[in-house]
């Protein structure tokens, strides 16, 4: 079915998807929409970028307020994020991460979305077939998917667009 904390869709159903690769510089985003994997089109896509400058509560402020902004405009059924807290090679990156994981999951619960979390190396394996492949081999799998209609501008954009490609398959009915 849908996954954890992911509902369960109806065969021939529309659903749509919000990826989000969290990071207090930047933050990837990425909503998908449709009703297969053959219908799957991108709504948006993007990168929130905060200045060091700026104290973490408003760049943390910036994020939640672009992200709502998304999720109003495009309505999406589930967010799946990037879960950074078990990385082994960086073990502090959950530090400034925690808080925009927390916005993301307030957010959801605001408006009512489900919301489900994944860890790097899971995205990968689902999206190669190997939990250890680069970013690069992750948007080739999903240029196979999603075509002539993938542009990613920053390796932010791209694994939030695998994390809402993979959010999507999940919905998927079987």
């Amino acid at each position: 079915m849908g996954g954890p904390n992911l509902p369960t869709v109806q065969r021939g159903s529309s659903f749509t998807v919000l990826g989000v690769d969290p990071g207090l510089a930047a933050t990837g985003y990425a909503v998908l929409s449709g009703t297969s994997l053959e219908t799957v089109r991108i709504l948006a896509q993007g990168t929130i970028r905060t200045s060091p400058k700026t104290p973490v509560e408003g760049r943390i402020g910036e994020i939640y307020d672009r992200l709502e902004q998304i999720a109003k405009t495009h309505r999406p059924n589930a967010v799946i994020i990037e879960d950074h807290f078990n990385r082994k090679n960086a073990p502090n990156a959950g530090l400034m991460l925690g808080p925009v994981i927390g916005v993301v999951a307030l957010l959801s619960n605001k408006l009512h979305l489900a919301f489900t979390t994944i860890s790097p190396r899971e995205l990968k394996h689902r999206i190669t077939g190997y939990g250890g492949a680069s970013k690069e081999a992750v948007q080739e799998s999903l240029a196979i998917w999603l075509g002539p209609r993938l542009h990613l501008s920053s390796t932010h954009e791209g694994d939030a667009m695998g994390l809402a490609f993979l959010g999507f398959s999940r919905l998927l009915p079987p």
